[in-house]
């Protein structure tokens, strides 16, 4: 499997078999693999990096975790400059924790309706 490694630095060395270093426009980079054809991308523990693709329309699903704790002031999700989108709940469960696992779909664009 390959894995692509978003980094500000051209001279990262990766030890990770099968590697590529994603260093220069990683938007442009995210487009170019998406028009491919192959398996689906995936974002491991990169906020910042989740945020940039959120901006620029290329998140197609979201897999969040929600836990039972605050943390003081901590990082956004959704920060400034997330574009308005929707997207549609396609599976949900709950640990014995606590802990929310949501899985949601884009659903094109935003639109306003009371909860249900």
């Amino acid at each position: 499997m390959k894995k692509y490694v978003a980094s500000q630095d051209p001279s990262l060395k990766l030890d990770w078999e099968n590697s590529l270093l994603l260093a220069c426009d990683v938007v442009e980079e995210v487009k170019r693999l998406k028009s491919e054809d192959g398996q689906d991308l995936h974002v491991w523990g990169s906020g910042k990096l989740i945020q940039t693709l959120i901006r620029h329309d290329l998140v197609d699903e979201l897999w969040l975790k929600i836990f039972p704790i605050t943390l003081d002031t901590g990082k956004r999700l959704f920060a400034e400059g997330t574009i308005p989108a929707a997207f549609t709940l396609t599976d949900s469960r709950g640990s014995s924790s606590g802990v929310i696992f949501a899985n949601y779909k884009r659903a094109g664009d935003v639109k306003t309706a009371p909860i249900a």
